[in-house]
């Protein structure tokens, strides 16, 4: 029953933190096809005082799967994400303070 309200469906992999938006738009934005990655289902029970709907009580929901792809599912060689070491990180976090980057004014 608690499936009625939900309209969308994001599948992310374990490296995206699905409570940081700012991650889901990067799964998004990197790992999915539209085509590919989409599943539409029409036709489902939905919660009755959703308007967006053209029949009262039933709707629409959306799967989206924002998680690598596995051979079989794309024939590109699959990305890997470009990390910095721990002490490069630690040098550019140095340096915010001293050329006034994301600091408060």
């Amino acid at each position: 029953r608690q499936f009625m309200y939900t309209k969308f469906v994001i599948v992310t992999d374990d490296d995206i933190n699905v409570r940081d938006w700012q991650d889901v738009i990067w799964a998004l934005s990197t790992r999915v096809d539209p085509v590919r990655d989409f599943t539409l289902v029409d036709n489902t029970p939905i919660d009755y005082l959703d308007f967006a709907s053209p029949v009262s009580g039933l709707g629409s929901k959306v799967g989206i799967d924002a998680t690598h792809k596995w051979p079989g599912e794309t024939n590109r060689e699959w990305g890997r994400p470009i990390t910095m070491s721990a002490e490069v990180r630690a040098r550019v976090d140095a340096l915010w303070s001293e050329l006034n980057i994301l600091t408060n004014r």
